[in-house]
């Protein structure tokens, strides 16, 4: 009995903390999602299996930055962050924007690479964000840091702000959930590859916006059945949530991304 109320007693004082923490993770950043009791509707989500969407067959999983993106992407830094830009050559009154956001042990280089053939098709402003040791914390996510980025990147280019988007890979696609589900920005939708966060830390946004996963059918990591788990999760708390299923494809993404990118971009610019 005296060991069950040691540990009922360290209970409750680790929810207190953790309340008091999470409270401090919302208050110190203005751009938190404001979150509302229950959704004021419940989001819908649909399934697809694509097919047509190619992934070419991987010859080994060995993939470098080419020295043409390096060259060709600008670098940046802002508070600290490291992070590139990506400027098509056709010139347009407004960018649309894509923020990117790339899977662990990579760097922004690697998604502007993924991203740079749609982006000099359809006239997109491309922005590659480093992260963290190479990595994205989803359990805390903070989106003044790209306030800030977008900001700066509005003095190099004549950015659209009704048109920005997000995209991640992996890690940074966990990432990209939390971001579309917990901060307020002018980003109107998210699409991501090859990854999702634990729903247990989403919350119910007032501004709910639409998110797309594509996933391997044969995906070691990030498992199929999960991810129509945590698709309906994110539906329930008021996002329209689409899931585009790809059969015979890995988790590998620098072979077919420039397939997956195209075909994201389509469909971030209907929402």
């Amino acid at each position: 009995m005296h060991a069950f109320l040691l540990s009922l007693i360290a209970a409750i004082v680790g929810y207190v903390y953790f309340d008091q923490w999470r409270h401090t993770q919302r208050a110190d950043n203005g751009f938190r999602m404001p979150t509302l009791e229950a959704p004021v509707h419940i989001g819908h989500l649909n399934e697809t299996n694509r097919p047509d969407l190619f992934v070419p067959p991987v010859g080994n999983y060995e993939y470098a930055v080419p020295e043409d993106v390096i060259n060709r992407a600008k670098r940046h830094q802002t508070d600290g962050r490291r992070w590139f830009s990506y400027q098509p050559d056709n010139n347009r009154q407004a960018y649309p924007v894509v923020l990117l956001f790339h899977g662990a042990g990579r760097d922004g280089l690697s998604m502007i690479d993924m991203w740079r053939s749609v982006a000099d098709q359809e006239g997109i402003f491309l922005i590659a964000l480093n992260g963290i040791q190479q990595n994205w914390p989803s359990e805390t996510v903070h989106a003044t840091i790209l306030h800030d980025i977008l900001a700066q990147a509005g003095q190099i280019s004549q950015l659209d702000m009704n048109q920005v988007y997000l995209f991640g890979h992996s890690n940074g696609a966990k990432y990209v959930q939390a971001l579309i589900n917990q901060t307020e920005g002018p980003w109107r939708a998210a699409a991501v590859h090859g990854g999702f966060a634990d729903p247990i830390q989403a919350i119910i946004p007032a501004d709910p916006k639409p998110i797309r996963f594509y996933l391997g059918a044969r995906d070691h990591i990030f498992q199929p059945d999960v991810a129509r788990y945590v698709a309906h999760a994110l539906t329930e708390r008021g996002h329209p949530a689409d899931l585009q299923i790809i059969p015979n494809h890995t988790h590998w993404f620098y072979d077919a991304g420039p397939t997956i990118t195209a075909d994201a971009w389509a469909w971030l610019v209907r929402q």
